[in-house]
């Protein structure tokens, strides 16, 4: 039954994630069913595409003209916070990110909305757009318009189109042997939401949850924009081990990944540690732990992590190792949290050996 007062929007009858099975990245498909679906889909082949669906980038680049491509991405999920306003925010960060990680800048986008109005007052509908429209706003962008249908479940998100020279453009292919791995931000927002869900993250727990999630990447490209990035990619529902295999798999090298580099929001080890794990991370590791070895044991919450799906996460940097620290002071002057996390080497292509070198 629908119900127009704003009041209601917070109630616990209408909590957006009440009925929500997985939200955010995590209710992505996993790699493995990605992949058989898209087995017998085929592939365009035109001169102009300059990226497509071959590595699993990002998002697609189409040649326009020599100093001129349109990067395009479509990216959207069920709630993960009962904030709409906030959900809407987070939303719109994931998708603009895929931009970002192509080198881009956006300039455009259109809302996608499935919205069960019999269940939710129609007020919510409007803070998620709005709230999806701030944060496009931040991005410098523009919500033109958007798309909408009655759905069960609430789902939303953005088509983002950006621009950016062709000759700029960052791929998940471009991989050096030797080239270092940088990381930004800290992982843990799978488990961080579930955590949330359940009632047990503190509000200064919240709130830095909530800053990973709306923090745009636009700012850590732009910092490293004077810097010779061979490979990027943003983290998100794959994982950090995920994304690292799609980098070195397109990139035709293996990985080597060193948790002593890694950063974890504020007890996420420990929820892990209590089982705190979204279903996604599971799917994740049945997707890519075949190509992973271990060099010593890890404590089962660690590697937990790895494999946790990222909303709206960080970036990878595929760097020579004598960018390495003019790319983190840059990073570091826009207060940017970054870290050297591994490195990619000759070796058997998209396999991952995990180590800890402290």
């Amino acid at each position: 039954m629908s119900n127009n007062n704003p009041n209601d929007l917070h109630s616990s009858s209408r909590r957006l994630t009440s009925n929500v099975k997985a939200g955010g990245c995590a209710a992505k498909m996993s790699a493995a069913e990605l992949k058989q679906i898209l087995r017998g889909i085929a592939k365009p082949k035109d001169p102009l595409l300059l990226t497509g669906i071959e590595n699993f980038e990002d998002a697609a680049v189409y040649k326009l003209r020599d100093d001129l491509a349109i990067v395009e991405t479509v990216d959207f999920f069920p709630p993960l916070v009962d904030d709409p306003f906030l959900f809407g925010q987070i939303a719109a960060n994931n998708a603009l990110s895929d931009i970002y990680a192509m080198g881009a800048q956006p300039i455009l986008a259109l809302a996608l909305l499935a919205f069960p109005s019999c269940d939710f007052p129609l007020e919510t509908a409007s803070e998620i757009l709005k709230g999806g429209v701030d944060q496009v706003t931040k991005a410098g962008a523009i919500v033109a318009g958007g798309h909408s249908i009655q759905g069960q479940e609430i789902l939303y998100g953005l088509t983002v189109t950006g621009v950016v020279h062709p000759d700029k453009i960052l791929t998940n292919s471009g991989a050096r042997p030797g080239d270092a791995l940088i990381m930004t931000r800290a992982l843990g927002t799978g488990v961080s939401l579930l955590a949330l869900k359940a009632g047990l993250l503190s509000q200064e727990l919240q709130a830095r949850l909530f800053s990973n999630l709306t923090t745009l990447n636009g700012e850590a490209i732009k910092a490293v924009s004077t810097i010779d990035i061979h490979a990027c990619t943003d983290i998100t529902g794959f994982g950090l081990i995920g994304h690292i295999q799609e980098m070195s798999k397109a990139s035709k090298l293996s990985g080597r990944l060193d948790i002593s580099g890694l950063r974890f929001l504020p007890q996420v080890l420990e929820f892990a540690r209590q089982g705190l794990v979204p279903a996604g991370a599971y799917g994740n590791r049945k997707s890519f732990e075949a190509n992973v070895s271990y060099i010593r044991d890890f404590p089962l919450e660690f590697t937990d992590l790895l494999y946790d799906p990222q909303t709206a996460g960080g970036l990878l940097f595929a760097l020579a190792p004598h960018d390495v620290a003019p790319c983190l002071e840059a990073l570091n002057r826009a207060s940017i949290e970054a870290t050297v996390i591994g490195q990619f080497l000759e070796g058997i292509p998209g396999h991952i050996d995990v180590m800890n070198s402290q």
